[in-house]
């Protein structure tokens, strides 16, 4: 084993330490947001505008897995857990919307009849309260809760990139790397 590098086991697999041990936050995660148990090794990220400025959620992007060719009021998305009735979000480059319903087991969201769209395959549904930019690393698993509770994050240290559990295309995940650079490193192999 290289000199300055510690290996420890935790609930969110492995984490790596380079002679600094890593950094962990504990912050308030909405209520009503993630699948029913979010594991650990889910990014979140951290609300910058709205009632719930400060707290953090499961990041708020996902993408389409089915094309609208037709203006539709119902999507379907790889990951609908991360999204709540109320939220204001965008598909791709379309306008603002709200959204009325989501069904966390069938992983589509719904807006009104009014604000139907088009959407093509994996384009980006996108939260409009900021948490669409990674913040840190759950690193224990959280059983949902309609109410606010505290999760610990890891938000400067060493991960395994293999960790990571949330449901993002290739170019999302480049996306969350940049966000957490100089903070977070992602190694690619156990």
């Amino acid at each position: 084993m290289p000199v300055g590098v510690s290996y420890q086991d935790s609930n969110f697999k492995k984490v790596i330490s380079l002679e600094h041990p890593d950094i962990r936050r504990s912050l308030i995660m909405i209520g009503g947001v993630g699948k029913s148990t979010t594991e650990a090794g889910t990014v979140f990220g951290k609300i910058t505008s709205g009632e719930d400025a400060g707290k953090v959620r499961p990041l708020g992007l996902t993408y389409i897995t089915q094309a609208e060719a037709e203006a539709a009021s119902t999507f379907k998305v790889a990951d609908a857990s991360v999204l709540k009735v109320g939220d204001s979000i965008k598909i791709a480059d379309g306008s603002a919307v709200t959204i009325t319903a989501v069904d966390k087991v069938n992983n589509t969201f719904s807006v009104d009849t009014e604000d139907a769209q088009t959407a093509d395959l994996n384009d980006a549904v996108t939260l409009q309260d900021g948490s669409d930019a990674a913040f840190g690393v759950s690193v224990e698993p959280l059983e949902a809760s309609d109410t606010d509770q505290p999760v610990p994050l890891i938000i400067h240290g060493v991960v395994y990139e293999k960790a990571i559990t949330n449901a993002l295309l290739a170019t999302q995940l480049t996306a969350v790397k940049e966000d957490l650079f100089n903070r977070l490193w992602f190694i690619e192999s156990y």
